[in-house]
């Protein structure tokens, strides 16, 4: 059996949806489980629901008090909290145990709900009384667990920060004691028969010879001598006769006396020993002969532990999971651990509500897992942890949008918002882990209103570029399939089969050669049509046409990422990379001057100066020019890679952020810009 989903009403920031609906639902899977999300996500609020319910096999107080009542926006405490824990997938040994008490879900299986309930009370019997009461079974049928399956069902709670070196001491209340009590090689119905209980008593009985034994040459024994003492403060018809042993020879006695230690546990650090305390936990892992849900939460596991240590123990757990019946929820705030954790064992808690991340309630496939587990690292696993993410596809916009941020206004770690930064333009796969699936919407999921921004280029070259380029040709040429009719001809051209249906139509190709690349697919080509082909596609460039070209590739880009289910917005660039636009906006000539200063290593020589004057004045140019050779002749450098793009923005970054003041009326009202502002406002609104 394994936890399977918890349920919360009015418990700490976990109020009360609507109709009475619990303020948070949680799924979990068998095996492996790690909550993450922004501080003050509820990660902790949710551990301590699970254990306060189902108990602890350490006894750690689970009183309920004041605090754990939920406070609404206008500080009214609520009156009565629930938790509900229930588990799936039982055993019918474990459906035996808990038989009384089971009910059917949806599939007409069995499941175990263990509910808790608290109430504040404040009359004239009780005065500021919490009544707190723990039952299971379906409600207004459910009644309390008997000590048994109490004990089965209590879960193994590693705190955050632990002191792991008390821990692992003897005492009363011993930790380690209550592992190895658990462990199916000292849980015997009858614990005197064990070994350590022989080992013990035969202990004793030489202790006790050696004190029963006269030393030094008199006449008594020690413990001789103090029973003559003893025996002198008791009346004459009283008689006790002490005696020495290590521990009483009872096994939880003995239990309690243990302790364990690394060899060098003087120079151990508190990574170390936290390590051996976990490692000692694990201890029930693989114990084939327990039986309940096996159920072990862990809060902040990082602490103490560097991130290779991190890396190794949640690898090794991940793996042995896989052969064992127990189930591990973990909370984090590690970025290492989020990175090396599978994507599908992540829960995402953001705005009271949870997101597992497995293929039943995300859009991501096979191949996409596969994909972010090789490239989703700890750079970018800290979209987990934010309050808004954008997601964008190289250095220079990773370096630049903090700076214009800053000059709007909106400094993004002010908002907690994240920028990943892709390197890549898979920007699909990585924009399906914030999309869900149509199960999560048929079975009432919430959507997931983290805000996202996805930041990528148009990639449609202008104008400039092919007249400019091609300075001898002023008429290039486009090739396209524009209509039906066209498509029509081109079948009766090469004779093929009904291709009506194709998206060929409308595509644009930049050779004629790329379009019988894309016409081969259905049926032969003869290379002596070319010339009719191309009468019937050719298209003369113009700005007409690049500008249909960029609305086209935009609003198929915006197509691909459309998902009414979720907050994600996808902003292009308007013209053909970032660098382009900026040097069509307000900022070209800081541009050119950053460009410049990057570029050349006496950018202050008198020739180098007249170099940068000659660009400013193209640029000021271009204002009445339709084509922009201004803009172009900046962009060059950058393009054929004469400089470094990630290096211009760092400078350019600078300039932005030295001059926020003057330069943010001019950046907020730049349409060419607009689609960068907009994407910073998007996921820093309503935070």
């Amino acid at each position: 059996m394994y936890l399977s989903e918890v349920k919360i009403w009015n418990f700490r920031k976990f109020g009360m949806g609507n109709s009475s609906e619990p303020g948070v639902s949680v799924q979990f899977q068998k095996g492996f489980n790690l909550l993450i999300g922004e501080n003050d996500a509820g990660k902790s609020a949710i551990i301590d629901a699970i254990h306060f319910t189902l108990g602890t096999v350490s006894t750690e107080n689970s009183r309920i008090v004041e605090k754990d009542f939920y406070i609404d926006k206008e500080g009214e405490v609520s009156s009565h909290l629930k938790v509900e824990c229930i588990f799936s997938d039982l055993t019918d040994e474990e459906a035996g145990i808990f038989l009384e008490w089971l009910s059917f879900n949806k599939a007409k299986e069995y499941e175990l709900i263990i509910r808790l309930e608290a109430e504040r009370v404040s009359n004239e019997l009780l005065h500021n009384k919490i009544i707190r009461t723990v039952k299971a079974g379906p409600e207004n049928a459910d009644s309390r667990l008997e000590a048994i399956p109490n004990e089965v069902i209590k879960s193994t709670y590693l705190k955050p920060l632990r002191d792991a070196r008390t821990e692992l001491r003897p005492g009363y209340r011993s930790r380690l004691a209550q592992i190895l009590k658990g462990y199916s090689e000292f849980s015997t119905l009858n614990g005197e028969d064990h070994t350590l209980v022989d080992i013990v008593a035969e202990t004793n009985s030489k202790i006790e010879e050696y004190f029963n034994t006269p030393v030094n040459g008199k006449d008594k024994s020690i413990i001789g001598e103090i029973s003559s003492y003893l025996n002198e403060f008791f009346s004459k018809n009283t008689e006790y006769n002490p005696q020495f042993m290590v521990t009483p020879a009872k096994l939880d006695d003995i239990l309690r006396k243990l302790s364990i230690e690394l060899d060098s546990d003087t120079l151990a650090g508190l990574g170390s020993l936290n390590l051996l305390f976990i490692a000692v936990e694990l201890l029930l892992l693989n114990d084939g002969k327990r039986v309940g849900p096996a159920l072990t939460l862990i809060e902040e596991v990082e602490a103490h532990l560097h991130p290779q240590a991190q890396l190794r123990l949640i690898k090794f757990l991940q793996s042995n999971l896989n052969n064992s019946s127990s189930q591990f929820i973990l909370t984090t705030h590690s970025t290492t651990l989020a990175a090396s954790t599978s994507l599908s064992n992540i829960i995402l808690l953001h705005k009271n509500s949870s997101f597992p991340m497995n293929p039943e309630n995300t859009k991501l496939d096979t191949e996409d897992y596969k994909f972010l587990e090789r490239f989703l690292d700890a750079t970018k696993a800290n979209l987990f942890f934010a309050r808004g993410v954008i997601l964008v596809e190289g250095d220079a916009e990773n370096l630049l949008l903090p700076a214009l941020a800053e000059v709007i206004d909106r400094p993004l770690h002010k908002y907690g918002v994240s920028i990943v930064n892709l390197g890549n333009t898979a920007f699909k796969r990585y924009a399906k882990i914030f999309m869900r699936s149509e199960f999560w919407k048929n079975e009432g999921g919430a959507p997931l209103l983290l805000p996202v921004s996805l930041i990528t280029d148009v990639d449609i070259k202008p104008y400039e570029y092919h007249v400019i380029r091609n300075d001898t040709e002023k008429s290039m040429c486009f090739y396209s399939i524009k209509d039906k009719g066209t498509l029509d001809a081109v079948e009766s051209l090469y004779g093929f089969e009904d291709v009506s249906d194709s998206n060929i139509i409308g595509e644009v190709f930049t050779s004629i050669k790329d379009l019988e690349s894309k016409l081969v697919e259905f049926g032969p080509m003869d290379e002596s049509l070319e010339d009719d082909l191309v009468r019937l596609t050719v298209i003369e460039l113009s700005n007409k046409l690049i500008e249909h070209l960029e609305d086209m590739k935009i609003s198929k880009i915006q197509t691909d990422f459309r998902d009414d289910f979720n907050n994600l917005n996808v902003y292009v660039s308007p013209k053909w990379t970032l660098e382009y636009v900026l040097a069509n906006s307000c900022l070209n000539i800081l541009l050119a001057e950053c460009v410049h200063n990057v570029r050349y290593k006496h950018p202050n020589s008198v020739p180098n100066q007249k170099k940068l004057q000659g660009i400013i004045a193209q640029l000021e140019q271009d204002k009445s020019r339709d084509i922009k050779s201004g803009a172009y002749e900046l962009f060059k450098p950058l393009d054929n890679k004469l400089v470094s793009k990630a290096e211009v923005a760092q400078t350019l970054a600078y300039e932005l952020i030295n001059n926020k003041e003057e330069l943010k009326e001019k950046v907020m009202s730049d349409s060419t810009l607009s689609y960068l502002i907009d994407a910073i406002i998007h996921v820093t609104d309503n935070q």
